[in-house]
């Protein structure tokens, strides 16, 4: 085990944008979402997925997280769009209570980790100045579930229940957050967005959607089978929720989507979110300037990476439009 250590901020202005690109930890995630991507390939949610004790107490964790909204109804406020103050005292208790949380999870023999897995489940729901939740925060979520990988708590065999059970009830308490405390899109482009607050549940949807000859990628832009087969993918119920979230025509308020449905092919359309996601989130300072490093989530330069920087200052890398994913 590595001593472990309080994370920190290491990507301060664009310049570091460089030693990120090239770290362990940019590589190790890139790693872990393709694993956790291909484990789910042709996979439905509503599968039996086996699940252990360690997987249990996970969902039991995002379950007691997400039940204390009972105790801090929505506050009345003057009329705005955004940003209910009751969920900074929902936030409180959580960071009150983050400790415990991962001491009741953890086996006595790992509990030296929550130094470092308790910096990124604090920033997995939202910022509690700002009451706004995106993919940023998303991503801190995901480095948790890596990082305990990497402390041997999950297992390969848990894959599939990372994606499909893990990561699903924790988009649902995502949800129930941002509906309950009207939170904001943290840096949404809107319509020009792939999604107002997350981005992995069409990545891994998609993979599950490979091989899906009864649900082609244009089928999901309609409301009813996106809700008839929310309970299959990641993706469908990803876009389930937006249907009840938004009003108007589909190319409307979800533009990048509709372009992504004339991909002709689910393997496509997964191989064009990697891409995209590595353009609109990994390589976006502010997005990426959040994360915090330490011994398991490592800062430290990958092996084989450049002596030298290949630029000194990375230009904006634009994620690969929707209508430009190869349609052949």
């Amino acid at each position: 085990m590595p001593d472990f250590v309080n994370p920190e901020r290491k990507i301060l202005n664009q310049f570091d944008l460089n030693p990120w690109f090239f770290s362990m930890a940019y590589t190790e995630y890139l790693q872990f979402l393709h694993t956790i991507n291909d484990s789910v390939k042709g996979v439905k949610t509503s599968v039996d997925i086996p699940c252990s004790a360690k997987i249990m107490a996970l969902i039991d964790m995002l379950e007691e997280i997400q039940s204390w909204m009972k105790d801090f109804p929505p506050e009345e406020m003057e009329a705005q769009r955004y940003g209910n103050k009751a969920y900074r005292k929902w936030y409180d208790k959580f960071s009150q209570s983050v400790d415990s949380l991962l001491e009741n999870v953890l086996p006595e023999e790992l509990r030296a980790a929550v130094i470092e897995l308790k910096a990124y489940l604090l920033d997995a729901f939202g910022n509690s100045t700002r009451i706004d939740y995106g993919s940023g925060h998303e991503m801190s979520f995901l480095v948790f579930c890596m990082c305990l990988y990497k402390i041997g708590y999950l297992k390969e065999g848990d894959h599939q229940a990372t994606a499909l059970r893990i990561f699903a009830k924790y988009l649902r308490v995502c949800r129930a957050l941002q509906m309950e405390y009207r939170m904001e899109p943290a840096g949404s482009q809107g319509v020009h967005s792939i999604d107002d607050f997350q981005f992995v549940p069409f990545l891994w949807g998609s993979a599950q959607l490979v091989g899906n000859r009864r649900l082609t990628p244009d089928s999901y832009t309609r409301k009813e089978p996106a809700e008839n087969y929310a309970h299959e993918s990641l993706f469908f119920d990803a876009v389930n929720f937006i249907f009840k979230v938004k009003t108007g025509p589909f190319h409307e308020h979800s533009n990048q989507l509709w372009n992504i449905s004339a991909v002709p092919s689910w393997d496509k359309v997964n191989m064009g979110m990697f891409k995209m996601y590595e353009g609109e989130v990994l390589k976006k300072f502010p997005v990426v300037q959040h994360l915090r490093f330490g011994s398991l989530f490592s800062f430290d330069k990958r092996k084989g990476a450049p002596a030298e920087p290949l630029y000194r200052v990375p230009p904006p890398t634009a994620a690969v439009p929707p209508t430009q994913l190869d349609p052949g």
